[in-house]
């Protein structure tokens, strides 16, 4: 799902009255201005206010790349009744709510699950294994940003040792890596791989798990899963945020 879908379904909220994950604190969208950026509602006590649409952005950005998030701690230094879009993204039919430790969180969970114009509280078991996954150390030390699928692998590792400087060293046959500072450079042959994951330079991308596309090849490279994105020049490899 596209940020676009995000906002066209947004305006389909207007001149709903939507309810808050905290009671008390409704609004109704009453405009939403893709031009000027702007997204117009009303307060429960009839008070009109204005938020901008790149918070909604920056929330949805947040949703795709993590399992859950914490809209206050998204839109740190954005103003006060950061509730409110929130309230507008929990108010979509796939986003659910939760809350860990008394603080709310909410969720993109790749289809709809209730009404546009509705909330909806996580199942218990489902938001569980979400709070797990957010306790987790999610440090990104060590991880492969860039891979390279060689048909030439010795070719390869020996041009990047030459322009670097810096030694390339064996992880298992037919797999190298190049260690620049905290970033990771993975060499793999290409015969190590199943048909259709063609030789070339892959970026490593985080994604969440229910927007990984379930039709795509998924590979094993040193331990680890990713799914394969090729098309229109770019070579993705996604591996699942945790």
């Amino acid at each position: 799902m596209r940020y676009e879908d995000i906002m066209r379904d947004i305006e389909k909220l207007v001149g709903l009255r939507l309810n808050s994950i905290r009671p008390g604190a409704e609004i109704t969208v009453t405009k939403v201005n893709q031009q000027d950026g702007r997204i117009e509602l009303d307060t429960a006590n009839g008070i009109p206010k204005t938020r901008f649409i790149s918070e909604i952005q920056k929330i949805w950005e947040q949703l795709c790349e993590k399992p859950a998030v914490h809209v206050d701690m998204v839109l740190r230094g954005s103003g006060s009744s950061r509730n409110q879009p929130e309230t507008i993204l929990a108010n979509l039919p796939y986003i659910e709510w939760f809350k860990l430790d008394n603080t709310k969180h909410i969720a993109f969970v790749g289809a709809p699950t209730h009404k546009l114009g509705t909330l909806k509280q996580m199942d218990p078991v489902q938001a569980e294994e979400i709070k797990q996954r957010l306790r987790e150390d999610t440090a990104e030390a060590g991880v492969h940003t860039v891979i390279v699928v060689a048909s030439d692998i010795s070719q390869v590792y020996r041009n990047l040792e030459s322009v670097t400087g810096l030694a390339v060293k064996s992880v298992e046959p037919g797999i190298y890596e190049q260690e620049q500072g905290g970033r990771r450079i993975l060499l793999v042959t290409s015969s190590l791989l199943p048909p259709g994951v063609e030789p070339g330079t892959y970026v490593v991308v985080k994604s969440n798990p229910v927007s990984i596309p379930s039709n795509g090849v998924t590979i094993q490279i040193a331990g680890q899963e990713f799914h394969v994105l090729q098309g229109g020049g770019m070579n993705l490899l996604l591996v699942a945020a945790r």
